[in-house]
């Protein structure tokens, strides 16, 4: 299965939409611009091949944002059934905007808590730097598990508790301030959460450490690239992809600053 991404932020980015046309040039020199995005989507390329989904595959991307992820499969995967949910009606709609432009007819959306969704009997669940949102007591880990057939799969990947950095601290204060607030669930070391899928009830089929030096510095230099203005963002950006790259060739997954697990759902 191969999986290609960014195809749709021609349709998502609010900037892009402005001129289109440049928007489309821009695309297809430069590429994907989101280095955060970017180097998830390639962690998230190798962890798709422990899950082995069938041709017609029923799929919930959690906390979807803007579907990207869910547009990628569904192209890879044509006979499949995408679900594609948020909480957050604004992205919802971009999302429907991009499904409709991209002539995509497998992918259904939901604006709502997983636990007011009546589908289940999913393959494979998926959730991408969401759950580190959400404080722990309240991570629907119950709500996949009740939503998997016997021997389905739940994917989740969220920054590691303990993080390194390469530059000053100071450099990145604003973004400090952003994520006390918003990472309220960034609790877990890899152990931890494995053990969390174990009290769940799910059987552990992968977990692994991701995102090491060279990835942090990518992300580092495109924060500080973009911060400077739009030519560094571009000179930037390129530098900071290769980096990513060279950090899946060479990271050996000892530590890292974003863990992910697979649990897998028994079948008896």
């Amino acid at each position: 299965m191969e999986l290609t991404f960014g195809t749709s932020q021609v349709y998502t980015s609010e900037r892009m939409q402005r001129s289109p046309m440049l928007a489309k040039a821009f695309n297809k020199i430069f590429g994907y611009t989101n280095v955060g995005n970017y180097a998830r989507f390639t962690i998230f390329k190798k962890l798709i091949h422990y899950v082995k989904l069938p041709k017609d595959a029923k799929i919930l991307d959690l906390g979807t944002g803007y579907g990207e992820y869910s547009i990628s499969l569904s192209k890879a995967l044509p006979y499949s059934n995408l679900h594609a949910l948020d909480i957050d009606q604004e992205r919802i709609n971009t999302l429907n905007k991009a499904i409709g432009a991209s002539e995509i007819d497998n992918v259904i959306t939901h604006c709502k808590n997983i636990n007011d969704l009546n589908e289940e009997s999913f393959d494979f669940i998926f959730t991408v730097d969401v759950f580190e949102h959400i404080a722990p007591s309240k991570m629907p880990f119950d709500s996949c598990f009740e939503r998997l057939k016997p021997g389905g799969k739940l994917l989740v990947k969220i920054p590691n508790v303990n993080q390194r950095t390469i530059f000053p601290e100071r450099y990145f204060e604003e973004h400090h301030e952003w994520l006390e607030e918003e990472h309220i669930g960034q609790v877990y070391d890899l152990k931890g959460l494995k053990g969390r899928f174990e009290e769940e009830g799910f059987n552990i089929v992968h977990a692994s450490y991701s995102d090491g030096w060279c990835s942090r510095f990518a992300w580092e230099l495109a924060y500080l690239g973009k911060k400077l203005g739009v030519i560094t963002q571009l000179i930037t950006l390129p530098i900071a992809k290769m980096f990513i790259h060279l950090d899946r060739i060479f990271h050996r997954g000892k530590w890292g600053n974003a863990i992910q697990v697979i649990g897998e759902k028994p079948t008896k």
